[in-house]
């Protein structure tokens, strides 16, 4: 009588047990069907999608709040020369262009009465110059007093 193991050896075929399945040549893997793996794909594909559009959106009104900030800057800036000067701005209106954080920008200021006469209000605009949108990134309102300063001729 011969053993189980001196069979599988003599034969080269694996030993059948009784009560098992029949083994195939290309044993089940137990991974995910074709159709799971294409759900996930779109699932991931979707989700990408919108972070995606989140970055791209988050990109645009960082660009955006970096001009307001600098048109801000602009505005400041010109009320404080404004503020500065030691003859009484004349009432009207005045433009000009400078460079802020390497773009160019377009000012503009009205020197307005007030009911006091030892104030005036300048209201500052800036916008980006050549912008065919003449969007206002800033608008700043402040007041300039007369004591202390040169009337214009």
């Amino acid at each position: 009588m011969t053993s189980v193991a001196s069979r599988t050896k003599r034969t080269g075929r694996p030993v059948e047990v009784p009560g098992a399945p029949p083994r195939t040549r290309f044993p089940a893997a137990g991974g995910f069907t074709l159709l799971e793996v294409l759900v996930t794909v779109a699932v991931l594909a979707i989700a990408l999608g919108a972070i995606i559009v989140g970055a791209a959106n988050y990109a645009k009104s960082a660009a955006y709040l970096r001009d307001k900030t600098l048109a801000l800057w602009v505005a400041h800036n010109r009320l404080t020369e404004i503020e500065l000067q030691p003859v009484w701005p004349d009432l009207g209106k005045s433009d000009d262009d400078v460079k802020m954080g390497n773009q160019d920008w377009t000012w503009h200021a009205e020197v307005v009465k007030t009911p006091d006469d030892n104030l005036r209000r300048v209201i500052l605009k800036v916008e980006k110059k050549g912008d065919p949108s003449k969007t206002v990134y800033a608008e700043l309102n402040g007041f300039v007093s007369k004591i202390g300063r040169k009337t214009s001729p």
